[in-house]
């Protein structure tokens, strides 16, 4: 069974259609910045592969996995952001994923990071500016996404920053990194 017919046995639709939406984003963001296609096609239908889970059953599969001491206590209760670590693991063990690269992009598709590949922000981006996507502020992210993908990361760190800030929410330090790694580039 190829790997769009499982995902779309296992999500829920709306979650599928939107991880559509992001693969076809992302492989055109993939063919504009010179990244591989197909890493980005994987990457971008698994991205959301955990998102749908109860937060206990993302946790458990960490702790098997043996990367739950590596996440923050924060992130570790956090639906949002664990989902990214748990589809991580999930692309691993029940896709077959052993590449690092598409492993890596699914884990920072939520927070970004520091030294982000073009395949990490292809990902990143997408996520955010898929066809599907309404809410305030997507519209930029498309417009800068085909210019700039830099501008495009540092655009959506900042709007993804800002909410947070005005929410009162936790920023986790791979985000603080990712936003600090490209502002300093950008100047």
């Amino acid at each position: 069974m190829d790997t769009e017919t499982k995902v779309k046995e296992i999500m829920l639709h709306e979650r599928y259609e939107h991880s559509l939406g992001v693969r076809d984003t992302a492989v055109m963001l993939a063919e504009t910045y010179g990244c591989s296609k197909e890493k980005a096609r994987i990457a971008s239908l698994l991205h959301d592969v955990a998102r749908d889970m109860p937060l206990d059953e993302m946790q458990e599969i960490l702790r098997k996995s043996g990367s739950h001491t590596e996440i923050s206590k924060e992130i570790f209760q956090s639906h949002q952001l664990l989902h990214a670590r748990a589809g991580k693991e999930i692309a691993r063990k029940q896709f077959g994923i052993s590449d690092a690269d598409v492993l890596r992009s699914i884990e920072l598709h939520t927070t970004g990071g520091k030294s982000m590949s073009v395949l990490d922000k292809v990902l990143f981006v997408a996520d955010y500016i898929e066809p599907g996507r309404i809410f305030r502020g997507a519209e930029e992210g498309r417009k800068l996404a085909f210019q700039d993908l830099d501008k495009a990361v540092l655009y959506i760190f900042k709007s993804l920053i800002g909410e947070l800030l005005k929410s009162e929410l936790f920023i986790c330090k791979s985000t603080l990194e990712g936003y600090n790694d490209l502002a300093r580039v950008g100047k």
